[in-house]
């Protein structure tokens, strides 16, 4: 891949971050903090239980088309569907997740339509769909929740909880376009066999079980908080997540790029690095000025008491992104199992400092989640020589 497809990916990355950033803006304004955090408790119960049932899919798809293994992949498809619903209904019964639990079901469906597209669209190392799907749905969020907002003002969670499930619901049908033209391109290229089931379950299985693990070590700060210091101090948590998802979305994606390379035997760790380096400088020298006038503008003053924690939140953010990209040849590697060690390690970590720190509020949190993060990323960084990935000379340093 030539750089400036890279160039572009950053490009439709910073749109998309930009798009995320009002849409939590307007969700700021459009709910009270408490509801706001009632809303972030159901969005994260949603993504954790679509991770448990349909997480790993599309990855094992994925692994299946290059080894040209295709035929019957829709078989697969809606029986973890069926699986992901069960999962949902599952968690509905087992935890007090939410009261609105047709909508819940409903979204863990939709959801997983997309998560399923998204991890199989990186078949293709341009990214196409993976570029419109970053693109697609901050969009989507900014149109539905600015035109409730400019409409009806502040409203009450559950007209955004259906707004949520119309977006969804959009994103879901636009998803089944995307598997087609996958489908029809591939096919078109490609001599295909049936899947082999034995090699799609183990791939599948190793995926699955080190996504449920990052989805953990991603999700359990809202459960805990909420658990401990209840749903308006994650109304406020909120703010400081999409702060710190102004670093993560991009790592994210270039950890998706760096990956996409590795699946067609592409080095692109230099180039990736050298971004998140650039990005990594320039947040921590501004968040300590920007923060405050930033939050209060945006957010209302309803939120400025975070101001001060933001840069901490920022910095615990590099240090996730790097231990995920260094994560990367790992799984081309099948050492799944090696990185659910290291989840597991640093969940321990982040339980006991959160429980230890937890008098001193969303400080004691930011302190607990970089103690985690800084686990991961040293355990990465040893994964990451002891199982280096061979390049042939032609392809080595590609971008």
């Amino acid at each position: 891949m030539k750089k400036n497809n890279l160039i572009g990916l950053i490009f439709i990355t910073a749109l998309s971050t930009g798009l995320t950033m009002i849409s939590a803006f307007l969700l700021a304004r459009l709910l009270s903090v408490d509801e706001r955090g009632a809303l972030q408790l159901f969005i994260t119960s949603v993504t954790y239980g679509v991770t448990v049932g349909a997480g790993g899919v599309g990855f094992a798809l994925a692994l299946g088309m290059r080894n040209r293994q295709y035929l019957h992949w829709k078989k697969y498809v809606a029986g973890f569907l069926a699986y992901t619903v069960l999962v949902g209904c599952i968690a509905l019964y087992l935890f007090n997740i939410t009261s609105f639990s047709l909508l819940f079901v409903l979204n863990v469906l939709l959801t997983a339509v997309l998560n399923i597209t998204l991890e199989k669209s990186k078949i293709d190392h341009r990214l196409k769909i993976y570029r419109v799907l970053t693109l697609q749905q901050p969009i989507l969020a900014v149109l539905l929740y600015g035109g409730c907002y400019l409409l009806f003002g502040e409203r009450q969670l559950s007209t955004v909880l259906w707004l949520l499930t119309g977006l969804t619901a959009i994103q879901a049908a636009l998803c089944c376009l995307y598997l087609y033209r996958i489908e029809r391109e591939f096919l078109s290229d490609n001599q295909v066999t049936p899947i082999e089931s034995k090699f799609f379950f183990r791939h599948w299985a190793k995926q699955n079980l080190l996504q449920v693990f990052g989805a953990t070590t991603s999700n359990l700060d809202k459960f805990l908080i909420v658990y401990f210091l209840g749903n308006y101090t994650l109304g406020l948590y909120t703010v400081c997540m999409a702060f710190d998802a102004l670093l993560t979305r991009f790592i994210n994606v270039l950890a998706d790029y760096y990956y996409s390379g590795l699946l067609n035997r592409l080095n692109r760790i230099k180039a990736v690095l050298a971004v998140i380096l650039l990005m990594s400088v320039a947040a921590v020298a501004l968040v300590p000025f920007l923060a405050e006038p930033v939050v209060a503008f945006f957010f209302s003053h309803k939120y400025t008491a975070v101001a001060p924690l933001l840069l901490w939140f920022v910095i615990n953010s590099i240090l996730a992104g790097l231990s995920w990209v260094l994560s990367q040849n790992m799984l081309i590697c099948g050492k799944q199992v090696l990185l659910f060690s290291r989840q597991l390690v640093s969940i321990l970590v982040f339980v006991v400092l959160f429980y230890w720190l937890r008098d001193l509020q969303l400080q004691g949190v930011a302190y607990a989640l970089i103690g985690a993060s800084l686990t991961r990323l040293i355990i990465s960084i040893v994964y990451y020589f002891k199982f280096p990935l061979d390049y042939s000379s032609s392809q080595q340093g590609q971008s």
